[in-house]
């Protein structure tokens, strides 16, 4: 890797300055203020919806042009729907209870001591993401909800809607007495960005969305923590005995409702018992417009399945692709999911409370689902407003992450003139 040229250094390191130098204004910040920024911008994402929209389409034309993959663009849009849906999301976090300076640990203990753990910020956050514009909002809002101040990297390919929406965060920021500062949102080149990741001493936690090579670039290149959201090999297991209809419905909307999302359905597992009904599965999958690969059980079911290879079990397609693999029982279809799977979202399908339970318990996935669409690995679903990404790591959060996922904790303790030694000291 090429060292960084002396003006990407000042410039990364002026960025993580301003948001050090910020944070601890924005951990003392009231919960009002950082409501008021946060419905402030709700009101400006509606003022400026007809530039935003502008500016977002100038983006998705200018990626197609060049070059950039069809399932690309279709992240990258920032249409009606989303910007509402973004409004809405930011009302919800701001009705949600501020974390800061919240006890979840009270305890008096044997010798008299009240002890408590107490939410506080992480400090300053640095977000790198691909596409995606909504992410520049969701990001803000939480790392603001939380105490943090937020630097945000987006995709070059989202640049002029992404630099709209960073000047309607400072605008709302400085509407309620609160530092521009806390929610930078950057368009630095790879060469700041890498310097940035040097800067453990400014940036307290790196969160990368985006590929799989994104994010192994980052945390290959990081001096800070990251906590990392890999591929959504996702799974949908139909047990013996279940209900058929209910499961397909479950499965049809695991992979179509949105299959570009890290917590579509990739794979589908049927139990060997069901194999008689494969010509009605893949059927259903063929109406709605997906690709079926299948494992040999499969293909001899139903002539017009694909021959999967040992690299679809492997494969997070974020596309209208679906793999289907026989499995003799329960236990093979867990094996499998932990063999192949990327511990994000996993469901099963059954009539048999005990092979639910079995399959909550083994399956080491950071969502586990009974009799539920893998859609539901999702922020605002969950009561968290939305979500800052998936973390599919187990330190410091996983899964879905929300304001509390955004938060360490202080030991706060009170005493009645305790010591600790067995004698009294004297003054004079």
């Amino acid at each position: 890797m090429e060292a960084p040229s002396p003006d990407a250094v000042t410039s990364a390191r002026a960025i993580a300055e301003a948001a050090r130098r910020v944070a601890s204004q924005l951990a003392v910040a009231t919960t009002d203020q950082k409501n008021q920024a946060l419905r402030t911008m709700a009101e400006k994402l509606g003022r400026r919806k007809d530039d935003l929209l502008a500016a977002n389409r100038t983006d998705q034309d200018a990626a197609a042009e060049a070059g950039v993959p069809e399932n690309l663009i279709k992240r990258l849009g920032f249409g009606e729907k989303k910007l509402r849906s973004r409004q809405v999301s930011l009302e919800k976090i701001a009705a949600l209870p501020d974390p800061i300076g919240q006890p979840f640990v009270s305890q008096r203990l044997p010798n008299g001591l009240q002890m408590q753990r107490v939410r506080v910020p992480l400090g300053v956050i640095l977000m790198v993401f691909e596409a995606r514009p909504h992410v520049t909002v969701n990001a803000g809002a939480f790392c603001l909800k939380s105490g943090n101040a937020a630097i945000l990297r987006g995709g070059s390919e989202a640049r002029r809607c992404n630099a709209l929406l960073g000047e309607l965060w400072q605008e709302s920021l400085t509407e309620a007495g609160l530092p521009p500062e806390a929610i930078q949102v950057v368009s630095g080149s790879h060469e700041e960005i890498r310097e940035m990741l040097q800067l453990d001493n400014l940036i307290d936690l790196v969160i990368p969305r985006g590929g799989k090579r994104l994010i192994e670039a980052v945390a290959r290149s990081s001096r800070i923590p990251v906590i990392k959201h890999y591929e959504g090999i996702c799974h949908v297991y139909l047990d013996e005995g279940c209900d058929l209809q209910q499961g397909l419905n479950i499965a049809l909307d695991s992979k179509c409702l949105m299959p570009a999302v890290c917590n579509a359905m990739e794979t589908l597992l049927v139990s060997q018992k069901l194999v008689d009904r494969l010509p009605e599965i893949v059927q259903a999958f063929i109406d709605c417009g997906v690709t079926v690969r299948g494992c040999p059980r499969t293909v001899e079911a139903d002539s017009r399945v694909e021959p999967a290879t040992e690299e679809d079990w492997r494969s997070e397609y974020l596309d209208l692709i679906v793999s289907i693999r026989v499995v003799d029982d329960l236990g093979g279809a867990i094996d499998h999911i932990n063999r192949y799977g990327s511990h994000h979202t996993d469901s099963i399908v059954t009539n048999n409370l005990a092979h639910g339970e079995r399959f909550l318990r083994e399956v080491d996935s950071s969502v586990v689902l009974i009799n539920a669409a893998t859609m539901f690995c999702d922020g605002e679903s969950l009561g968290m407003g939305a979500e800052i990404g998936i973390s599919t790591d187990k330190l410091h959060a996983r899964g879905p992450m929300g304001l509390e996922e955004l938060t360490s904790y202080k030991f706060v303790i009170h005493g009645e003139g305790h010591i600790m030694g067995p004698k009294r000291y004297r003054t004079t």
